[in-house]
């Protein structure tokens, strides 16, 4: 497991502690499952920082850091899957949500000037036409169900990789008792 490449790059937890603007915090954050790297902490940090990657709101990083404190799993982690939703993957991950949701309410699904009209009036521009949030639901219901998948995928694989990681470095220390 890559842990000390991991590590290198985050920041100290006591040094996050000590941060005024956590003070308030500063209980829950020492608390040491959140810092560690291990077979629970990172497939909990998977599932849900995939499944907040797909939450259709901003700032998907704060109910993320929430969940993963609720939850006691790997808080770096999980804020850092949550970027999986970042502005270049922002647009094929809705047109995703639409088309799960509008198949899953039996809805046809916009063409695509439809969805860039709608993804233009959520940007504020208001000579778009208002029938358009029609997609609402479609969308908030794909979002979530496609984030549930992903999250539940990559739980499962989170726990097959590190099995996988602890057998290969059995093996490995076997061979090298063995040719001693």
């Amino acid at each position: 497991m890559p842990k000390h490449l991991i590590r290198r790059y985050l920041p100290e937890p006591e040094r996050l502690i000590q941060h005024p603007s956590l003070r308030f915090m500063s209980k829950r954050l020492a608390d040491p499952s959140l810092w560690h790297l291990n077979r629970r902490s990172a497939a909990g940090a998977a599932f849900w920082g995939l499944w907040c990657s797909m939450l259709p709101m901003p700032l998907q990083m704060i109910p993320a850091a929430g969940l993963a404190l609720l939850f006691r799993v790997n808080l770096p982690m999980t804020i850092a899957l949550v970027w999986i939703s970042n502005p270049l993957t922002l647009l094929p991950l809705l047109w995703l949500s639409c088309w799960v949701g509008t198949h899953m309410l039996g809805l046809p699904m916009p063409s695509m000037v439809e969805l860039g009209q709608w993804i233009s009036s959520l940007s504020g521009d208001s000579n778009t036409s208002p029938s358009l949030s029609r997609y609402l639901a479609p969308v908030a219901l794909g979002a979530v169900s496609v984030g549930f998948a992903m999250a539940c995928t990559g739980y499962a694989l989170m726990r097959l990789f590190w099995r996988w990681h602890v057998t290969r470095a059995w093996q490995r220390r076997r061979e090298a008792r063995a040719t001693k």
